[in-house]
C-alpha cells in the first residue's frame, strides 16, 4: 500500500477501511506541502532547537511535548551523531481536520519533507478511546508495568499518545541515519527500538508506560494476521487491532534485544542495511539480522 515518506500510524481505530486507503497515503502535492499547511494554519508557535505550532491555550502541552523531543534529539546526537531535522504540531482537533492530517483525530504521524511530527493536544482522541475499550481484557503483568510507573490502566490510556510521538521521530531518525530498512516490519520494529532507547535511557517511568500499553494489547487482541508475511503484504491492511497487536509484538522483541545490545543495536544495523547494501528477501533480512542479534529466528518462528 502507497505511503509518504516517513508516516506511519499506530492504529487503534474501528475505521481503519477509510484511515488506510491509498488516497490517504498518497504523495502531498510538493514534498513541505505538509509544512507549508501547517505555517499557514494561524497557530501559535514556538522555537527552541526545535519548532512547535499549538493551538492558543495548549501552550502547557505543547512545551512538554517538545521537551520530550528535544531530549530524544540530544539523546540521539550524543550517542549516534545524527540530529534528524523535525517540526512538531500539537494540535486540536478542529486544526487536525482542517489541515487534512490523514489519520483520524488522536492517532499520531509523521510526514513531509522536511518531516512535520503531529500529536493530539487532548486526550479524547481515536487511540485513547479504543485503548479504553479494552481495558476489561488487559491482564495483570499489564497493570503491574503500570503501577510501577505510578499510574493505572486509564490514565495510560489517556497519556500514552505522547509517547507515540517517539516512535514517529523515530522513524525520521532510521532514514536520517541511513538505514535502509527494506521490509515493512523491520521498519516499524526499527522506529520502536529508537524511541525505546530513549525512553529507557532518559525516562524510565514513561518507558514503563509503553511496555504496559502494549502488553496489555498483546492480552487483549487475538489476531487473525500473526506473520512477518502477512504484515509485510497486507500492512495496515491487516485491520486496526491486528495492527496495534503487530507493534506489540515488535515491542517484545525490542525489548529483549535492547537489554543487550542498547542502542548500539543501531549503529550495527546501519552497517548491516546500508543505502547501498543488495536487496533483501525477507528470509535474508532475519539472517542479517540474527548476525548482528541472535535471537530473532526465534522471535520470528513466534510469530505464527
Amino acid at each position: 500500500m502507497p505511503r509518504t515518506r516517513f508516516t506511519t500510524t499506530f492504529a487503534l481505530a474501528t475505521l481503519v477501511a477509510l484511515v488506510f486507503t491509498s488516497a490517504v497515503h498518497a504523495q502531498p502535492s510538493s514534498p513541505d506541502a505538509v509544512l507549508t499547511r501547517v505555517r499557514a494554519s494561524g497557530l501559535a508557535s514556538s522555537t527552541d532547537h526545535i519548532t512547535v505550532y499549538f493551538p492558543t491555550g495548549m501552550e502547557a502541552r505543547a512545551f512538554a511535548d517538545r521537551a520530550r523531543v528535544q531530549e530524544a534529539l540530544r539523546f540521539y546526537a550524543d550517542s549516534l551523531g545524527v540530529t534528524p531535522e523535525l517540526t512538531l504540531g500539537v494540535l486540536d482537533r478542529r486544526t487536525w481536520e482542517s489541515l487534512g492530517v490523514p489519520q483520524p483525530y488522536g492517532i499520531p504521524g509523521v510526514d513531509g519533507v522536511p518531516p512535520v511530527a503531529y500529536v493530539p493536544a487532548t486526550d479524547d482522541g481515536l487511540a485513547t478511546m479504543d485503548a479504553l475499550s479494552i481495558a476489561a481484557r488487559v491482564g495483570d503483568s499489564a497493570h503491574r508495568l503500570l503501577a510501577a510507573a505510578g499510574t493505572d490502566w486509564e490514565r495510560a490510556a489517556r497519556s500514552h499518545v505522547a509517547l507515540v510521538g517517539l516512535h514517529e521521530l523515530g522513524h525520521v531518525l532510521v532514514d536520517t541515519y541511513g538505514i535502509r530498512t527494506q521490509s515493512a516490519w523491520l521498519n516499524e520494529w526499527l522506529a520502536t527500538y529508537a524511541g525505546y532507547a530513549f525512553m529507557r535511557a532518559e525516562r524510565p517511568a514513561e518507558a514503563l508506560v509503553w511496555e504496559g500499553v502494549l502488553q496489555g494489547f498483546r492480552d487483549a487482541v487475538h489476531p487473525e494476521h500473526r506473520t512477518l508475511d502477512d504484515f509485510d503484504r497486507l500492512y495496515f491492511g491487516v485491520g486496526a487491532l491486528n495492527y496495534v497487536w503487530y507493534q506489540a509484538r515488535f515491542q517484545e522483541q525490542v525489548q529483549a534485544v535492547h537489554a543487550t545490545h542498547g542502542v548500539d543495536l543501531l549503529r550495527r544495523v546501519r552497517t548491516a542495511f546500508a543505502p547501498d547494501a543488495p536487496s533483501a528477501s525477507a528470509a535474508d533480512v532475519l539472517t542479517r539480522l540474527e548476525s548482528i542479534a541472535p535471537g530473532f529466528r526465534a522471535w520470528a518462528a513466534t510469530m505464527r
